[in-house]
């Protein structure tokens, strides 16, 4: 072997031939003539012989200590371990390509082959040109994988720091909002009670105009615990676990139009609901979208003579997809990518009261499923509220 790097060293030197790489490439071919004419080419070339090999287990050994760049690995070697055989242990120790050399190339042969994720399979006799060819081809693409594979970890490592922090964030947040909207309520119902007390006690006393600064002052406290409650309500929904299951979303939605009809007995409003919806949830969390999608609809109805409202499948989805329309008051298209957000209203609340809450809370349940939600509507024509639900992973 000493005699080889001394030759490839003074034809390197005589011929000042530098490769396109340079790469250090380990050869393994049995028949002793051809090692050595491969390794003048490949030092003709410009490439650096890191050592020569004649038998697996020695290919192996060498693939071990010298660690090369490339290797060129005769298929039918002799011994105990054949060429294919030692580059599948060559592989499983070193990330290094190999391109298989043969005389024949028989099926059997390239599907063995083929399985060692090979990164070229090289048919003798072939000339120079042909030599370095695949031996860039193959130089390359493993540094193309080993770029990508590089760029997938970073990406990986990136997303999931940045997942911990975004969560992390949540997590503070809702904290945050839960503290806050409790720490609101024991000093708003100081002020409520005692609103209440002046009321009671010194009405007498106060002129009308007096009453009615207090009783505003009452109204707006009774809005803020609405407010208070509405942000407690969204802070609950992104905390716990899901627990989703399969369930009968029809069935649900009906339990639930009867509440909602219980509670408004001096309406009467047609609902339609199809058949044999099934859902995949959490059926806590499932329930409160369509509460409070369908209080939204019996809401914005109420001007209607005939009031009606349609809850069913939504087609021609790759994820299961329902909807609930109204024909009630609708809203301006131009501004549904705010109805999502938390106290963002379309509607004056003289108008339609309301905390402006609810769609957010249906917008957080279904982005923890994993799905999505949005309206399509025109004034005066009704609105329908679009949401997925993704299936069962595996």
């Amino acid at each position: 072997m000493r005699s080889v790097h001394a030759a490839n060293s003074r034809s390197a030197a005589s011929h000042g031939a530098v490769g396109p790489t340079g790469a250090r490439i380990l050869v393994v071919e049995d028949d002793g003539v051809l090692a050595l004419h491969l390794a003048e080419t490949l030092d003709d070339l410009g490439y650096t012989v890191a050592g020569t090999a004649t038998r697996g287990e020695e290919a192996i050994d060498l693939a071990r200590r010298l660690h090369p760049q490339l290797i060129l690995m005769d298929v039918g070697l002799d011994g105990d371990i054949d060429g294919i055989a030692a580059a599948e242990t060559i592989r499983d120790e070193h990330d290094v390509p190999v391109v298989f050399l043969t005389s024949h190339a028989d099926d059997e042969t390239l599907h063995r082959a083929t399985h060692t994720d090979a990164s070229a399979y090289l048919v003798k006799p072939f000339k120079a040109p042909e030599l370095r060819c695949v031996i860039e081809i193959a130089l390359n693409k493993h540094a193309s994988e080993v770029r990508l594979r590089e760029n997938e970890r970073w990406l990986e490592s990136t997303l999931q720091q940045r997942t911990a922090a975004l969560e992390a964030a949540n997590s503070e947040l809702e904290a945050f909002n839960y503290s806050v909207a409790h720490d609101l309520r024991a000093p708003l119902r100081g002020i409520d009670s005692f609103s209440q007390l002046l009321v009671e006690k010194y009405s007498e006393q106060l002129d009308e105009e007096g009453l009615t600064y207090l009783n505003r002052v009452r109204a707006s406290a009774a809005r803020m615990s609405q407010l208070i409650d509405a942000l407690l309500s969204l802070a609950q929904v992104g905390r716990g676990e899901l627990q989703p299951i399969d369930l009968d979303f029809s069935y649900l939605v009906q339990s639930v139009v009867s509440e909602i009809a219980a509670a408004n007995p001096e309406r009467t409003v047609r609902v339609a609901i199809a058949p044999g919806m099934r859902a995949h949830g959490d059926p806590r969390l499932l329930r409160v979208v369509v509460v409070n999608l369908l209080e939204n609809a019996w809401k914005f109805t109420a001007r209607r003579k005939r009031p009606a409202v349609e809850v069913g499948p939504y087609q021609n989805t790759a994820q299961p997809t329902y909807y609930v329309r109204d024909n009630g008051a609708g809203f301006d298209p131009a501004y549904a990518s705010r109805l999502f957000a938390a106290f963002q209203r379309l509607h004056s609340d003289r108008e339609f009261p309301g905390t402006g809450i609810g769609l957010a809370i249906v917008h957080r349940v279904v982005s923890r499923h994993g799905g999505t939600v949005w309206a399509d509507s025109r004034p005066e024509k009704g609105a329908t509220f679009y949401f997925s639900l993704p299936g069962k992973s595996g």
